[in-house]
């Protein structure tokens, strides 16, 4: 596997839903728990050698890879079984992508064992800390980016073709907020070989952004700009593009709204606004996934939430951005795309 390439090899769908079910989520965790996935990094085996080699029980052994099978991750031809890249790039501790600890009691969903509580006090748990704060988010990014940067990849390759990066537009210089592994960015840069980046985002976790970059063999071509993004200091009508990939929803209506306004002053004449979020009606009763994604943020932060597409429309609109598009980018988000309307 080549570990510069941004684009992947597979359809990360398995190893999703893995982490929405309760019984997906137990197999894979049992796999990795007992070593499964290395013991097939070499060639593919049958059960009984998979077993031996592990010291479990055959039949145990065989119930399980079969799971993995049923769920996508393994390949079986004539009774051996075999790692699918999927497996490979995720859960083969080393790679570059790894996951495996994701499913052994998730940081992504610990907080909803206080949502009882929050409900009763309208506001974060005792026991939580608003991921939005500097010590919080430089211990929550760093893992959640590791797995954002493989769900968003392909979305991100997407968004920088309906972007127009590297044809329609050249050597554009890119704000990249709240930029966490730099995904988003990334793929602009990799279409674009003359578009330079900003990056901005807490110390702790740009150090990760850096580390992403130099992965791909991107890293020449950013700037790193430390600190919260409602604070940073952005230098006036300078960038042609600024990217807000999955921050607003943390943010909350108010600091959204303050935040779009200072982005509108940070870009040239031309310039354009991707967001990138989920999107509920503006009734707050569908689709599912961006409505229940409202209560993770009632969990972890003190003012974020999810908004409708015409919310956000309203909102550049008040800030000079009053044409938006919307792109489907093969993801739980489209891509909407303001400008100022005036070509």
């Amino acid at each position: 596997m080549d570990a510069r390439k941004l684009s992947l090899d597979f359809d990360v769908a398995p190893f999703l839903f893995c982490l929405d079910s309760v019984r997906g989520s137990r197999i894979v965790r049992a796999a990795v728990d007992l070593g499964v996935f290395p013991q097939l990094v070499k060639a593919a085996a049958p059960a009984e050698r998979v077993a031996g080699a592990l010291g479990v029980s055959v039949r145990g052994t065989r119930l399980l890879l079969d799971g993995l099978t049923a769920l996508g991750l393994l390949g079986k031809e004539k009774g051996s079984y075999r790692l699918l890249p999927i497996a490979q790039a995720l859960l083969v501790p080393g790679s570059p992508d790894y996951l495996g600890d994701l499913v052994q009691g998730s940081i992504l969903d610990e907080a909803w064992d206080h949502l009882t509580e929050a409900v009763r006090k309208g506001g974060l748990a005792e026991a939580a800390e608003p991921v939005e704060r500097q010590k919080r988010a430089e211990e929550f990014f760093p893992v959640l980016i590791r797995f954002l940067h493989v769900v968003n990849r392909t979305p991100a390759i997407a968004a920088a073709r309906a972007l127009g990066a590297g044809t329609g537009h050249r050597g554009l210089r890119v704000l990249d907020l709240a930029c966490g592994s730099g995904v988003w960015s990334l793929a602009v840069a990799d279409a674009d070989p003359e578009a330079r980046i900003t990056a901005v985002d807490f110390p702790g976790v740009l150090a990760y952004t850096r580390r992403y970059g130099e992965r791909h063999g991107l890293a020449g071509r950013y700037e790193y700009l430390p600190g919260n993004v409602q604070e940073v200091v952005l230098p006036e009508a300078h960038y042609d593009l600024a990217i807000l990939g999955h921050i607003l929803h943390s943010e909350g209506e108010g600091k959204s709204r303050k935040l779009l306004g200072r982005v509108a002053k940070a870009l040239r004449p031309g310039g354009r606004i991707a967001i990138l979020e989920f999107l509920p009606n503006r009734e707050r009763t569908g689709p599912l996934d961006p409505v229940l994604f409202g209560l993770r943020m009632f969990l972890n932060t003190e003012e974020g939430g999810v908004f409708s597409a015409e919310e956000y429309a309203e909102w550049l609109a008040e800030v000079g951005f009053p044409k938006v598009e919307s792109f489907e980018i093969g993801s739980h988000s489209p891509l909407l795309v303001a400008s100022r309307g005036t070509d």
